[in-house]
């Protein structure tokens, strides 16, 4: 089996990489049960590997992909609940270059593109982006 030692700046060992092709050597010699027994039995299975590269998992326990759909749905609900008040909505996307500007999602599914004055904390229409309907918030209006 070929290893490479990989040191730190003192010395020390900070890891090691293990050829590919000595898996199964490595295996064999590994107490079976273990953790990084079954780890390599998958690996060499074939199986999907969910690593802490792949999956980190943050401070609040789940995975980023687990937190972005929580906050998704957290956002939709939202919406969802400014729009049966009929409250507009403010959000930003790659279409706006001002930092002053705003997409304003309307309550009848519409989009205006709007500029927010900060001294006078007001918005101010620029122009209509989509009709009522076909705003990127629309779907979760009642029909």
């Amino acid at each position: 089996m070929k290893l490479r030692e990989l040191k730190n700046e003192n010395g020390l060992l900070s890891g090691l990489i293990i050829p590919a092709e000595d898996f199964t050597e490595l295996k064999e010699s590994i107490k079976s049960g273990t953790a990084f027994f079954q780890y390599l039995d998958r690996l060499l299975s074939g199986q999907e590997i969910q690593d802490s590269i792949s999956q980190p998992i943050l401070p609040n326990g789940l995975t980023i992909a687990e937190t972005n759909n929580i906050t998704a749905i957290a956002t939709e609900r939202l919406y969802m609940d400014a729009f049966d008040k009929q409250i507009p909505m403010f959000y930003r996307d790659g279409r706006l270059k001002n930092p002053k500007e705003f997409i304003r999602a309307n309550p009848d599914g519409s989009e205006d593109l709007v500029s927010y004055d900060i001294d006078k904390r007001d918005y101010t229409l620029v122009k209509k982006l989509v009709p009522p309907g076909k705003g990127y918030w629309s779907y979760l209006i009642p029909a």
